[in-house]
């Protein structure tokens, strides 16, 4: 009767254990799904700078639990689309890329376009190595920064940068990691 409740609570218990160990995934799939949508709104133009700048605030949330849940609910386990965060991080930033160029923010808008499709070549040809894709990565993301400040400084320095700034704060073991482990230790080969 014993091992009967017990296996009831297990069963009960695994759904929620799976989707902990989902969520991860969920996440990272949800910055590529908010790439694409960045990207489709270029059709509008400007007119979705605002909303643009909220959803890439809203990927780059993303970005931060995804690892911090990864690291805590798979313990050393790689997810199924862990496997793709860089490469979905760099998709994302791209298409954030490519919306400043196709909305006009960019001037001329054919320089993002030909970094877009640039980095995409590359990736290809390398077979998403992880120094490729960051090497068009880490400047897609400064560009970011360097566009929205000359577009709307008032949004800069309102919106953006506390809220990056306070992302690196939430993260900041990561970004030492980042910083000082995993890029070097990329680009060095090792």
């Amino acid at each position: 009767m014993a091992e009967s409740k017990k296996s009831d609570l297990e069963t009960k218990a695994a759904p929620l254990s799976s989707f902990k160990e989902r969520l991860a995934d969920l996440l990272t799939l949800s910055r590529g799904v908010i790439g694409l949508v960045i990207l489709s709104l270029s059709f509008i133009g400007k007119d979705a700078y605002l909303t643009v700048v909220i959803l890439a605030l809203v990927g780059a949330a993303t970005d931060i639990f995804d690892g911090k849940v990864a690291r805590r609910y798979l313990k050393n386990r790689e997810s199924k689309l862990g496997k793709y965060d860089v490469e979905t991080d760099t998709l994302f930033v791209l298409c954030i890329i490519a919306y400043f160029s196709l909305s006009g923010i960019v001037v001329p808008g054919v320089v993002g376009l030909t970094w877009v499709g640039l980095a995409l070549v590359a990736v290809i040809l390398s077979k998403r190595a992880p120094k490729v894709l960051l090497m068009f990565e880490i400047p897609s993301v400064l560009a970011i920064l360097t566009i929205t400040g000359i577009y709307d400084f008032n949004i800069f320095i309102s919106i953006i940068l506390p809220v990056f700034f306070t992302g690196v704060i939430i993260n900041c073991k990561r970004v030492i990691y980042l910083v000082f482990e995993y890029f070097p230790r990329v680009f060095s080969g090792g």
